[in-house]
């Protein structure tokens, strides 16, 4: 009879503990969700720090490319001009030979 009453003490206090346990596990899953959604976060920071960093990457080669372009068309402006100038030239030799 002892051993049955022992047997249903340690069921008794078996079935006490197992819900304390699972009210613990409900903490660590509460915890572990936590985790989650910091490392969510965190990860969503460093996206978003990615992205910033290549966007100042691309403005400054459109920068780049903005002034390449600028160079270019000064230059081009300059042969245009050496070309007018010769041009000039050529049509004044081609009347003073026709005259």
């Amino acid at each position: 009879m002892k051993k049955i009453m022992g047997l249903g003490a340690l069921l008794l206090a078996g079935l006490l503990v197992i819900p304390g346990n699972l009210g613990l596990a409900g903490q660590v899953l509460a915890q572990s969700d936590t985790k989650t959604t910091e490392d969510k976060q965190l990860q969503d920071l460093r996206q978003k720090r990615q992205e910033q960093w290549e966007e100042r990457e691309r403005e400054a080669k459109q920068l780049e490319d903005t002034g390449k372009r600028k160079q270019d068309a000064v230059k081009r402006q300059q042969d245009a001009g050496q070309r007018q100038k010769a041009a000039e030239q050529r049509m004044r030799e081609l009347d003073a030979e026709d005259k």
